[in-house]
């Protein structure tokens, strides 16, 4: 059989099982990411079909299409005004569970480099917090997909949701930073001062041109809407922003991820701006890009599966981090999640939520891609622990669900699109809301497609 016939029938094959991994998940609650790991393991250390040497070779360039792909899909289904009652405890367990996690990994790398998995004449505190940055956050690709079929209560499916989204950022610009810092051009070396303006530059330029590229996006959304061609614009200019923001020095990965929140807040965006018509992500590009995420997401895993490959140092030591991670979220989920509204098994499910990703694989790769000394090791080290999160997550989830209350769960009875807060607010302030709607301020069901997105005040979830 020749090469080419093989490469067709292991990519079909990837595929066939990805679909499965999902059907599986719907049933099982086992993660179908388990299963891609598996199959690259198959095709790479275990049969040999995929070299290592291979992979490295393609790494750079699979590592920037996943980041873009993966982006854009957090960054557009991230519904500012869907999230806003978890703002709060949802950010809180962000940026704890990421610097928890950074303060647990660097320290541990360290001892890593004194045991001689890492190299110690190479690796600094830096490398060690790039390290920590880079597994510092769980992963909207695993999570978000996970929690929407396991019918959680919002106030928990939220909270998680909301901080998957905001640690993936934090680890792209984090790790962004401290890469042009180590890269050899930096010298390697850097002071507090520099590092803090390097920081901010990747910070204000990334943010900054994603803001008006977002801009654009949404401007030309309704002339693209309908066309065939919407999609392959879209990704062209993703691209192209990607790889202008990245030669003037700032952070593409925010900048991708800043105009893809745009285009996914689109239709108030374009109320606040003044547009005639509402402007709203064409149905068919949401599709064709979910489609193509899939595919992205069925390769990558496999990828990490063909990675994890001898020496077993840095596959051991990778594994033990992961376990780390746990020990690290446990803090930080006792105290975002603190009051009588989480009881103790949700506290617990919340704490098992820390998957690692997409994210965590493509950054793991950039270090060394960069010419960063003393990263040879860091994507295998990264993997194992993404493997090891994964199987945690994958373990507990099933069980600690099953202990949940039914507080804790969806009311499995209640119609997806009912307006529950509007039903329970008193006539005199409903009434202004139905006059828009165009009935009477006595009716006691509302038709949620008549009426207008209008934020309404009513009684906190928590």
């Amino acid at each position: 059989m020749s090469d080419v016939s093989v490469f067709l029938l292991c990519v079909s094959a990837i595929f066939l099982i990805g679909i499965v991994g999902e059907l599986v998940f719907a049933k099982t609650g086992v993660p179908d990411v388990i299963w891609l790991i598996v199959v690259g393991a198959v095709l790479g250390p275990i049969s040999g079909l995929v070299s290592k040497a291979m992979l490295q070779s393609i790494a750079p360039y699979f590592g920037a299409l996943t980041l873009v792909i993966v982006l854009f899909n957090g960054g557009t289904g991230l519904k500012l005004r869907e999230l806003s009652a978890a703002a709060g405890r949802g950010s809180l367990l962000a940026i704890l569970s990421f610097l928890l996690a950074v303060a647990f990994i660097a320290p541990l790398t360290m001892l890593g480099a004194w045991m001689g998995v890492l190299p110690a004449e190479e690796w600094t505190w830096l490398h060690a917090v790039m390290a920590g940055t880079i597994l510092g956050g769980s992963s909207s690709v695993v999570i978000m997909p996970a929690l929407a079929k396991a019918g959680l209560a919002p106030r928990i499916a939220n909270i998680v949701n909301l901080e998957s989204a905001l640690t993936d950022v934090l680890c792209v610009v984090g790790t962004g930073a401290l890469i042009s810092l180590l890269a050899p051009e930096a010298g390697g070396e850097a002071s507090a001062g520099s590092a803090g303006i390097t920081l901010l530059k990747s910070f204000g330029i990334g943010v900054g041109v994603g803001l008006v590229a977002g801009l654009v996006f949404v401007l030309t959304l309704r002339p693209l809407h309908g066309s065939p061609y919407a999609y392959p614009i879209t990704l062209g200019m993703l691209f192209i922003l990607y790889v202008l923001v990245d030669e003037l020095g700032g952070s593409a990965a925010l900048a991708i991820l800043t105009a893809a929140v745009m285009i996914g807040n689109a239709p108030t965006l374009s109320k606040t701006i003044g547009l005639a018509k509402e402007a709203a992500l064409d149905s068919n590009v949401q599709g064709t890009h979910g489609e193509l995420t899939f595919i992205i997401k069925s390769l990558f895993f496999c990828f990490i599966g063909a990675m994890l490959a001898p020496p077993w140092g840095p596959l051991l030591f990778g594994i033990f981090l992961g376990g780390m991670l746990l020990v690290a979220r446990v803090p930080a989920v006792l105290v975002a999640c603190a009051g009588d509204s989480f009881s103790k098994p949700s506290r617990a499910l919340v704490a098992v939520l820390l998957p690692r990703g997409m994210a965590a694989g493509v950054l793991a790769m950039m270090p060394y891609q960069a010419g960063v000394p003393g990263t040879e090791q860091l994507p295998v080290i990264v993997f194992a622990g993404v493997l090891t999160s994964i199987l945690i997550f994958a373990g507990g989830f099933p069980v600690l669900k099953k202990r949940l209350p039914a507080s804790d769960l969806a009311d499995p009875k209640a119609p997806k699109d009912a307006a529950p807060v509007a039903a329970e607010l008193p006539p005199e302030k409903l009434a202004p809301v139905a006059a828009l709607a165009g009935v009477s301020a006595d009716a006691t069901t509302v038709d949620p497609g008549v009426v207008p997105e209008i934020p309404l005040v009513g009684p906190s979830d928590e």
